[in-house]
């Protein structure tokens, strides 16, 4: 049998199925009652490794980094908020928004700008392995959900094998001998009272493995509800992070060229007035110097790059609160179902 998933409800209709199977059937036909050594053993290898798999589950989640982004998000928050908005009402141009000192010269700004530069690389970089985290950590839950589901499908069939064995004990051997012991049969009472010891320990195991096998069925949808989360995350940083900073630092970059261009604009506007003081100029020179030096305002696109930035770092936190929230509430549930 194959599951691609698992849910509670899911279990119920698989036990059911596994009834019919001639593997669960040849379990409970080989099952020596008798032993309680054979009769302890039933189930406890695949029990061992679910044990081990919760303790690795837990320990994946306590090591996880990828939700640990308050500083990048800090760091990157602290680079946008020099890009002062409100000062676009007093003066139209990115330098006079993202740079808050006034008294700054446009040489100074020019400068700093592969400063700058080099920090929104360093913070996109940062975010492109978080979202490699966040990818890496999700193929490995995927991988655990998988074997989550197979630890479940090998106790379920144990424990349905006990079941059935119980069953038979309970409706067909013991009738049996009870009826033969009611009529001074001394073998038949010796062997009602093995059936009955057998049964008890039957009873213990099924509660053990049905205590195993709802640890599997309760970590499945943990399982599923932290790839989704990590997904969500994943969406967030690509969307507002990684596909937007270098667009952003490209509006830095046009808006670094229309300064040097308005710079030019203004030498060719000053060169033309020199040569007409001069006598004249090559008239088709000068026009040529002016149309190098125009410029396209690109301060509009670039607040709206700020925007999704700043916006995507409020949603990008509430999305990590909610996923940190859902992690502690399965660790401290994975830790409840432990044996």
């Amino acid at each position: 049998m194959r599951l691609e998933q698992l849910t509670p409800e899911l279990a119920v209709t698989v036990k059911q199925q596994l009834r019919q199977s001639a593997e669960v059937q040849q379990i409970a036909n080989h099952l020596n009652i008798k032993n309680q050594m054979d009769v302890m053993a039933l189930g406890k290898e695949p029990a061992i490794k679910l044990a081990q798999f919760s303790d690795r589950m837990l320990q994946m989640l306590a090591t996880s980094k990828a939700n640990d982004s308050s500083a990048l998000l800090k760091q990157l928050e602290d680079l946008l908020v020099k890009f002062d908005r409100q000062e676009s009402t007093e003066e139209k141009g990115f330098f006079k928004k993202f740079f808050k000192r006034p008294a700054k010269k446009e040489e100074d700004i020019l400068a700093s700008y592969p400063i700058i530069s080099r920090d929104i690389e360093k913070i996109h970089y940062q975010f492109v392995v978080m979202e490699d985290t966040l990818a890496q950590d999700n193929r490995m839950l995927a991988q655990l959900y998988n074997e989550d589901i197979q630890y479940y499908l090998e106790l379920e069939k144990y424990s349905v094998a006990a079941e059935m064995k119980l069953e038979e004990i309970q409706t067909t051997l013991m009738p049996m001998y009870e009826k033969q012991s009611m009529s001074g049969n001394q073998m038949a009472q010796m062997e009602l009272t093995t059936l009955q010891n057998s049964a008890e320990l039957l009873a213990q195991k099924i509660d053990e493995l049905e205590k195993s096998r709802m640890v599997a069925i309760l970590a499945a949808p943990q399982i599923e509800m932290l790839r989704q989360g990590n997904h969500q995350l994943i969406e967030q940083i690509n969307n507002a992070f990684v596909k937007t900073i270098p667009v952003f630092k490209l509006g830095m970059m046009n808006a670094i060229q229309n300064k040097k261009q308005q710079l030019q604009q203004n030498s060719a506007a000053a060169f033309e007035k020199r040569m007409h003081q001069f006598g004249g100029a090559n008239a088709d020179a000068v026009q040529l110097s002016m149309m190098m030096a125009q410029q396209t305002d690109s301060t509009l696109s670039l607040e709206d790059i700020w925007e999704t930035l700043m916006i995507g770092i409020a949603d990008y936190r509430q999305l990590r609160d909610e996923q940190t929230t859902k992690q502690q509430q399965i660790e401290q549930q994975l830790m409840t179902l432990q044996p």
